[in-house]
């Protein structure tokens, strides 16, 4: 079973609510290319400070400690980038509202269903 964070966009001047399932866990992506992954979902000032992180490293370090380094950091991000990106959407003025579990997308959109009707409506 997989975990699957609800993030509910409130009503906003213009904008209806929205709402989006966002699973937790690791992202292989992240953790081969995170500067992809980071920009396949938008994220693209996540994306800069990646880069400008390995920057540093690779400029203050030598790079018998800089490649360690700048492996853990990708794997950090391999672990944490699903986190990141809700992060960045409270970040945004998103709101956590639910945890679900199910199997895929569509199995935690069934278990948000039963849950909170209201908010399966909206994401729907």
């Amino acid at each position: 079973m997989r975990v699957w964070m609800v993030q509910v966009r409130p009503l906003a001047a213009g904008k209806p609510p929205r709402v989006v399932l966002l699973r937790d866990g690791f992202a292989w992506l992240a953790l081969l290319a995170p500067p992809l992954w980071f920009l396949a979902h938008r994220l693209f000032a996540l994306a800069a400070l990646y880069v400008a992180a390995l920057m540093v490293l690779g400029a203050v370090l030598p790079p018998a400690a800089a490649g360690p380094l700048a492996l853990g950091l990708q794997l950090f991000m391999g672990f944490e980038a699903r986190s990141l990106r809700s992060w960045w959407l409270d970040l945004r003025g998103w709101r956590t509202e639910a945890v679900v579990m199910g199997r895929d997308a569509d199995a935690a959109f069934l278990q948000l269903a039963a849950w909170r009707p209201d908010l399966a409506r909206v994401a729907a």
